[in-house]
């Protein structure tokens, strides 16, 4: 039996642990088409308003955009790397899935 990395594993920055809930966010965020690379951040322990797991569009950066993950125990920031011709792609697929909560 072969054993086959995940991709999870090798696209991540240098933090790697985001708690179980947001990392089923995190692997749907990877398996995107156009998604190189998602760089988890600091993380913030905080309360916030958002369930465990939900995914945030901040603002577009050269080579992807900013986000912020909520987890049950605070706030990750997080960079997503995409390609050019697909971050339009990832990121109205983001919000079909994770709708803003007013």
């Amino acid at each position: 039996m072969q054993v086959v990395p995940l991709k999870s594993a090798m696209a991540r920055g240098k933090h790697t642990s985001a708690g179980k809930d947001l990392d089923r966010s995190l692997r749907w965020l990877e398996a995107q088409p156009g998604v190189k690379k998602v760089v988890l951040g600091f993380t913030e322990a905080c309360r916030h308003r958002y369930p465990p797991g939900h995914l945030r569009h901040q603002r577009d950066a050269d080579g992807g955009f900013h986000m912020m993950g909520y987890s049950g125990n605070g706030v990750v920031n997080l960079f997503v790397v995409t390609d050019a011709d697909h971050k339009d792609d990832v990121r109205n697929n983001l919000e079909t899935r994770f709708r803003p909560i007013m």
